[in-house]
Protein backbone atom coordinates (compact mmCIF):
# COMPACT_ATOMS: atom_id res chain seq x y z
CA UNK A 1 0.00 0.00 0.00
CA UNK A 2 2.65 2.74 0.84
CA UNK A 3 3.97 1.73 -2.73
CA UNK A 4 0.64 2.32 -4.69
CA UNK A 5 0.60 5.55 -2.08
CA UNK A 6 4.43 6.79 -3.36
CA UNK A 7 2.75 6.18 -7.37
CA UNK A 8 -0.50 8.31 -6.94
CA UNK A 9 1.95 11.93 -6.83
CA UNK A 10 3.90 10.18 -10.31
CA UNK A 11 1.89 10.31 -13.76
CA UNK A 12 0.46 6.27 -12.94
CA UNK A 13 -1.71 7.99 -10.27
CA UNK A 14 -5.00 6.67 -12.42
CA UNK A 15 -3.47 3.02 -12.29
CA UNK A 16 -2.52 3.31 -8.59
CA UNK A 17 -6.05 4.30 -7.83
CA UNK A 18 -7.14 1.18 -10.11
CA UNK A 19 -5.01 -0.84 -7.92
CA UNK A 20 -6.34 0.42 -4.27
CA UNK A 21 -9.59 -0.15 -5.23
CA UNK A 22 -9.05 -3.73 -5.86
CA UNK A 23 -6.31 -3.57 -2.76
CA UNK A 24 -9.26 -2.27 -0.54
CA UNK A 25 -11.77 -4.75 -1.64
CA UNK A 26 -9.60 -7.85 -1.54
CA UNK A 27 -9.17 -6.44 2.15
CA UNK A 28 -12.92 -6.39 2.91
CA UNK A 29 -13.74 -9.52 1.01
CA UNK A 30 -10.88 -11.48 3.81
CA UNK A 31 -12.30 -12.13 7.06
CA UNK A 32 -9.51 -11.05 8.95
CA UNK A 33 -8.93 -7.87 6.72
CA UNK A 34 -6.09 -9.44 4.97
CA UNK A 35 -4.23 -9.28 1.22
CA UNK A 36 -2.79 -12.24 0.02
CA UNK A 37 -0.18 -12.50 -2.03
CA UNK A 38 -1.81 -15.31 -3.79
CA UNK A 39 -5.09 -13.45 -4.35
CA UNK A 40 -3.10 -9.45 -5.24
CA UNK A 41 -0.69 -11.18 -7.55
CA UNK A 42 -2.68 -12.43 -10.58
CA UNK A 43 -4.91 -9.50 -10.42
CA UNK A 44 -2.05 -7.03 -10.76
CA UNK A 45 1.11 -6.46 -12.90
CA UNK A 46 4.13 -4.43 -11.54
CA UNK A 47 6.88 -3.00 -13.49
CA UNK A 48 10.54 -2.53 -11.43
CA UNK A 49 11.61 0.74 -12.68
CA UNK A 50 15.10 -0.20 -13.19
CA UNK A 51 18.57 -1.60 -11.00
CA UNK A 52 19.34 -0.64 -8.47
CA UNK A 53 16.30 1.33 -7.61
CA UNK A 54 13.84 -1.27 -6.23
CA UNK A 55 10.88 1.45 -7.33
CA UNK A 56 7.83 -0.37 -8.75
CA UNK A 57 4.87 0.68 -10.60
CA UNK A 58 1.33 -0.95 -10.38
CA UNK A 59 -1.58 -1.44 -12.65
CA UNK A 60 -4.26 -4.20 -12.81
CA UNK A 61 -3.48 -7.37 -15.13
CA UNK A 62 -6.14 -7.92 -17.52
CA UNK A 63 -7.97 -10.32 -15.24
CA UNK A 64 -7.50 -7.19 -12.56
CA UNK A 65 -9.63 -5.02 -15.15
CA UNK A 66 -12.40 -7.64 -15.07
CA UNK A 67 -12.53 -7.69 -11.21
CA UNK A 68 -12.16 -3.37 -10.99
CA UNK A 69 -15.46 -3.34 -14.08
CA UNK A 70 -17.27 -6.09 -11.27
CA UNK A 71 -16.58 -3.95 -8.53
CA UNK A 72 -17.63 -1.18 -10.40
CA UNK A 73 -21.04 -2.68 -11.17
CA UNK A 74 -21.95 -3.50 -8.25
Amino acid sequence: MTRLQQQLTTEYKEDAEDCIEIYNKLKEMDKDGCVWSSKWGPLTDVTFEGYPSDKRRYKPSSIGYIFLKGIQNK
